[in-house]
């Protein structure tokens, strides 16, 4: 029963990045607005970060983006920012970082299949 587990997680994981996401949009910060440049270095931390997750054979789906998300914000927090606090007048190259990662993370999320769950029992299907 470890797909159910792995269901679960999904689930939960996929909430969390929805909830970053509201965070994100309700501090002014969307991709919708942005540029084609912005929208370029958006595209660049999201290649980024999917080469981070997977490169010793791991994935990028949701569980995993919702993890590296959460250690973004740990960092960030621990830095004294939230999305909350932003501004989008804030040009400080650690806040356009972080902003600008968080918005990979929600890009690689939208892209991400629905059906992404780890661990699912592939005799399920059979």
């Amino acid at each position: 029963m470890g797909w159910l587990s792995g269901a679960r997680q999904a689930d939960y994981a996929r909430r969390d990045l929805d909830v970053l996401a509201g965070r994100l949009a309700s501090a002014g910060v969307s991709t919708t607005a942005l540029d084609p440049a912005r929208l370029a270095e958006i595209d660049q931390h999201a290649a980024a970060v999917r080469d981070i997750l997977t490169s010793e054979g791991g994935t990028a789906g949701v569980v995993e983006l919702a993890a590296y998300a959460q250690g973004v914000l740990d960092a960030a927090a621990e830095a004294g920012w939230t999305p909350e606090s932003h501004t989008t007048a804030s040009v400080e190259s650690t806040t356009n970082w972080i902003v600008l990662r968080l918005l990979a993370v929600c890009a690689l999320t939208d892209s991400s299949p629905a059906g992404d769950v780890p661990d699912i029992d592939p005799l399920l299907f059979t």
